[in-house]
């Protein structure tokens, strides 16, 4: 009977090991040039810049033409939120980075700042 229980708790042990080390890694960098690409595409952004630190920070800069309101703004925040989960394969994506936005205006310069901390929902605010 032990011979049985021991090699129960074998199996159940190799289980666990095997699932504990699976890959999890995001390629973010990867991720994060997909968005780019994607966003730049976008009818009201005219071009985009991103940067990822190699830690935790991911950043983005819209570029629009003319006035956006701030549910615009909240938009196309949303829209990197989105674009860097679905091109990571990973919904949870923004469990593990911090992300800083922003869109400037030709006009205007920064007119909205977006930030999405680890753990914590968009703010957006006006400049």
């Amino acid at each position: 009977m032990s011979r049985k229980i021991l090699s129960i708790l074998s199996v159940i042990s190799l289980f666990i090991i095997i699932s504990c080390s699976q890959d999890t890694s995001i390629d973010i960098s990867d991720a994060v040039g997909k968005s780019e690409d994607y966003l730049r595409n976008l009818e009201e952004i005219t071009t985009t810049a991103s940067s990822f630190d190699g830690n935790k920070d991911i950043k983005f800069r819209l570029m629009v033409e003319g006035n956006v309101t701030e549910a615009e703004a909240t938009t196309l925040f949303q829209r990197i939120l989105d674009a860097t989960a679905k091109f990571s394969n990973r919904s949870d994506v923004w469990d593990y980075y911090n992300g800083f936005f922003d869109i400037n205006s030709y006009d205007h310069g920064v007119i909205y700042e977006g930030t999405k901390m680890i753990g914590e929902d968009l703010v957006v605010l006006s400049k």
